[in-house]
């Protein structure tokens, strides 16, 4: 039974959506978001505390309501897209993306032969359905979707030919390790990586690819459509509760006048 991609539909319709990213390895999160209805939740592997397990539960925690599980790998590692796609994983933001030839590579690399170099056990993956899915190694690429991070000088410099890669789908700016790059390491709003967010923009304007990236100091999620961004991520789990707790503790000691 063919596992139709909503995240990638919605994109491809130019659909704005709106997602969290989950750090925590705690599927009742995923689930609650999900439910909530997020229109993606982002798995990270990258700067997450997850193991494999944990994430193959979080993605069946995501099924469990409106949301598409998108995982963050750790960096480029073949290895590691390919165990991810024997999980189940339809949906990928790959890190620190500096040129066509690795965007070339990761695509590649989620592919079967002909069309890539991605191993071959269908008949026994979580991907297939356990092998339920017959015909799934010719319909797997179709439902994939590869979300690349533009976070360097470099990348920005190579927007262009990493956008018209076959197979990437979309371009996310992560702001955050772009501003080290200009040197000015968390100023998301400084002029000059602001100028470089535009030149990403016109690179993937061209090609066709939408955008995605993280609100900036002084706006919001909602913000971002406005700007010429389909796809924002701004909540982040950890994030969300430890400012819960901050506001919780800081109304009984007010409220008990405690400094």
């Amino acid at each position: 039974m063919r596992q139709i991609n909503a995240l990638k539909k919605k994109l491809a319709d130019k659909q704005p959506v709106v997602g969290m990213w989950a750090a925590l390895p705690c599927p009742s999160i995923v689930e609650m978001a999900s439910q909530a209805d997020y229109d993606f939740i982002i798995i990270d592997n990258e700067h997450g505390q997850m193991t494999l397990e944990t994430t193959i539960d979080m993605i069946r925690a995501s099924g469990l309501g409106c949301s598409e599980a998108m995982v963050r790998v750790p960096g480029k590692d073949a290895d590691f897209l390919k165990r991810m796609l024997d999980a189940g994983a339809t949906s990928f933001m790959v890190p620190m993306v500096d040129t066509a030839e690795q965007a070339s590579a990761i695509v590649a690399a989620c592919r079967y032969p002909p069309l890539g170099w991605r191993g071959y056990a269908a008949p026994a993956v979580r991907g297939s359905r356990y092998g339920l899915d017959a015909d799934y190694v010719d319909w797997a690429h179709e439902e994939l979707f590869l979300c690349l991070q533009i976070e360097s000088r470099e990348a920005v410099a190579n927007a262009e030919p990493i956008a018209a890669v076959e197979g990437v789908d979309m371009l996310f700016i992560g702001a955050s390790d772009l501003s080290g790059s200009f040197g000015v390491l968390g100023q998301t709003a400084h002029p000059e990586v602001l100028a470089a967010m535009d030149l990403v923009k016109t690179a993937a304007g061209k090609h066709g690819k939408p955008l995605g990236t993280i609100p900036r100091p002084g706006t919001s999620t909602a913000d971002l459509a406005k700007d010429g961004y389909l796809l924002g991520a701004g909540a982040v789990d950890i994030m969300m509760v430890r400012d819960a707790a901050l506001a919780d503790i800081k109304a009984f000691r007010t409220a008990n006048n405690q400094t």
